[in-house]
């Protein structure tokens, strides 16, 4: 009770400094009260950093590196904790585990190939990834390969579109230091498997990059793709539309009652965001067309994965509670989603008045929502694309450098000690 009530007035209360800030930052000045200006006047970012075609080739290549690293760690971790490595096979088998198996599936067979009592289960996860991981398959022929080097390709493109968005209003080292925090993060050994967080992750971060710019069309089109990765990739449209308020001092021409400008604004513009329910849609009838039911994947979500819907605190409730009492997948699950849940909110009580709306308002929304399950077993994973919370950590680190090595470190040795758990078949979800 307490956890839920603690979580609930500190994002209930970053909530309403979002508002505020989205009210002033629109065009409508507000009442001049020493609080509320203390709320949401705006902190400098920093000096912005002008990027360049061959910085993002690297930024791309150093990623994809990465990755590959990863992967040999994870080569020798199982031929040191496994007996059963025998040869390659063997080695991509070992990535053939948890929701894994249904991207191959849909890859393999399509949603109406696999069911289980009469059920297509698979019609629960998004096709997307699957859909690219089928293409890729064209050339590797084995969709093991394909689907991991789908998910290191997707990381490192997503990479270069957060390197070109944070360089918009922050200093190189800031950006550099996001990417790295986000690619040590102790969950983002799923950047490098068969799941679709690589797939998320770049749809966001396009997402992202383009409401920055000001490139509505294309907002629209990758944030189709993102509500076509998973059903949080809907979200996309609130950072968009804070952005848009915000930009065109949408609220100021109203109180002026410039109603002209806004409905142009709105249909020239503002309308390209409607364009991200596309996803939503293509997935909706994916369901009709298998089942009959364009919102048949709820009553699979309840019925095998016990992921009925909850208010966040209690969600967040229920996380803690394990953390201390449950002896089953204690440091599995439970603890390091605790951890993560104080990260991401930690980062998003910091960042609120140094940064931009649109990332606070994004991250806002992205806790509510990827904690609000009665049975919240893979929200480390979720938090592992919560983009704004490792900008604002780099932030904070950029202002208190003796934090950097730190971090990294820290962060560095949990996505060691996870990685090898999830290849040991431990319950990392």
């Amino acid at each position: 009770m307490i956890i839920s009530v603690l979580s609930s007035i500190a994002i209930w209360s970053a909530v309403f400094v979002i508002a505020l800030r989205i009210i002033t930052n629109s065009g409508i000045a507000l009442p001049n009260n020493k609080v509320i200006s203390a709320l949401t006047c705006n902190k400098s970012l920093g000096s912005a950093h002008q990027t360049t075609h061959k910085e993002i080739i690297s930024v791309f290549l150093l990623a994809f590196a990465f990755r590959i690293a990863v992967f040999l760690f994870s080569i020798c971790a199982m031929y040191m904790f496994n007996d059963n490595i025998n040869g390659f096979g063997d080695i991509l088998e070992q990535y053939m585990k948890w929701d894994a198996n249904n991207y191959f599936r849909i890859a393999n067979v399509g949603y109406s190939g696999f069911e289980i009592d009469g059920d297509f289960t698979t019609i629960v996860f998004f096709p997307l990834y699957p859909w690219i991981m089928k293409i890729v398959n064209l050339i590797f022929r084995d969709l093991r390969v394909s689907g991991l080097l789908t998910s290191f390709a997707l990381y490192s493109g997503a990479c270069c579109f957060l390197y070109k968005l944070f360089s918009i209003d922050y200093s190189k080292s800031v950006a550099v230091r996001a990417i790295i925090y986000m690619s040590v993060f102790p969950h983002a050994l799923f950047f490098g498997t068969l799941m679709n967080e690589s797939m998320l992750l770049f749809t966001s971060a396009a997402t992202l990059y383009y409401i920055r710019k000001h490139k509505w069309y294309l907002v629209g089109i990758w944030g189709a793709a993102a509500a076509l990765s998973r059903m949080v990739g809907i979200l996309l449209a609130i950072p968009a539309a804070v952005e848009w308020l915000e930009h065109y001092k949408i609220f100021e021409k109203l109180k002026n009652k410039d109603i002209k400008s806004v409905w142009k604004l709105f249909y020239s513009k503002g309308l390209w965001i409607f364009l991200m329910l596309l996803g939503t849609g293509i997935y909706l009838l994916c369901n009709y067309k298998v089942t009959g039911n364009c919102f048949k994947f709820l009553e699979y979500q309840a019925k095998y994965w016990n992921n009925g819907s909850c208010y966040f605190g209690s969600g967040i409730a229920k996380m803690f509670t394990n953390a201390f009492t449950s002896d089953q997948s204690r440091f599995d699950i439970w603890i390091p989603e605790t951890l993560s849940i104080i990260f991401v909110i930690s980062t998003l009580l910091y960042g609120i008045r140094r940064n931009r709306s649109m990332y606070s308002a994004f991250l806002a929304v992205y806790i509510i929502i990827n904690t609000g399950f009665d049975w919240p077993i893979s929200v480390a994973r979720y938090m592992t694309c919560a983009i704004p919370a490792f900008l604002f950590l780099s932030d904070f680190s950029e202002r208190h450098k003796w934090t950097e090595p730190i971090i990294t470190v820290s962060m560095a040795i949990g996505l060691g000690i996870y990685l090898t758990g999830y290849l040991c078949w431990k319950q990392i979800l």
